[in-house]
């Protein structure tokens, strides 16, 4: 990495750390990207001339409208709570991820919030809809999940945004994403809707044959935000 840039080249492919990492430089700057070289060679490709048209074709592209956006269907993320299925926008879910450990918080807790746990080295407040929505609670699985990082069983952890806010909840089984038309919405009364229609804005079935008998509530992100803040969790 000593010398010019025009000079090196691309050195950090060769002798550096994309290289043999041969490079004498390395004992001083450990990496590549904090070598003037390196930062010489980015300033240079960032300010260099843009190709003939290529100004104008990105005005044309920002200025029309959005493509291969189809409006009319939102894409939710179906999970089930006991024998309840549900639904979030995937706009307010973070990930999805197996069981983690789950560690109490002293003095606190109640049949909404049920610890802390590290996902991605983060502590995030542990609670579970099963409670907040009024479904019954099966044996804390999470529990021995965890401990044995069983790879069997069905149980994921969901961490869940309102806002800035976010939480961790177990969900009995994850079944994915999937692209729901609004037509296939229905209103909370125009059928079946389980324990979770409180918190529901819509129901529908998914529109495959494996769900034709399954009904799912199409969950209110926002509701279910403001009433874990409000119970304090």
């Amino acid at each position: 990495m000593n010398g010019p840039a025009e000079d090196q080249g691309h050195c950090w492919t060769r002798i550096g750390v994309g290289g043999d990492g041969s490079c004498p430089e390395l004992q001083t700057h450990v990496h590549c990207r904090n070598c003037p070289v390196y930062s010489s060679a980015a300033r240079a490709f960032f300010d260099r001339e843009p190709p003939e048209g290529y100004l104008e074709g990105w005005t044309r592209v920002l200025a029309s409208p959005e493509a291969g956006i189809d409006r009319d269907r939102v894409a939710v993320a179906i999970f089930r709570l006991n024998d309840e299925w549900l639904g979030l926008n995937i706009s307010s879910l973070v990930e999805v991820t197996t069981p983690k450990p789950v560690h109490r918080i002293p003095h606190r807790g109640n049949d909404v919030l049920l610890g802390l746990v590290n996902v991605r080295g983060q502590l995030r407040l542990f609670v579970s809809l099963h409670g907040l929505l009024g479904i019954d609670l099966p044996a804390p699985w999470w529990r021995e999940a965890a401990e044995t990082t069983a790879r069997g069983t069905k149980g994921r952890f969901v961490v869940y945004q309102a806002g800035a806010e976010s939480w961790v909840f177990p969900a009995d089984e994850a079944a994915g994403v999937f692209r729901i038309s609004r037509a296939q919405m229905k209103s909370v009364g125009g059928g079946r809707s389980g324990n979770g229609h409180g918190f529901a804005q819509a129901v529908f079935r998914p529109p495959h044959e494996s769900w034709k008998d399954r009904t799912v509530n199409y969950l209110d992100e926002q509701r279910i935000g403001q009433a874990l803040r409000e119970l304090g969790t």
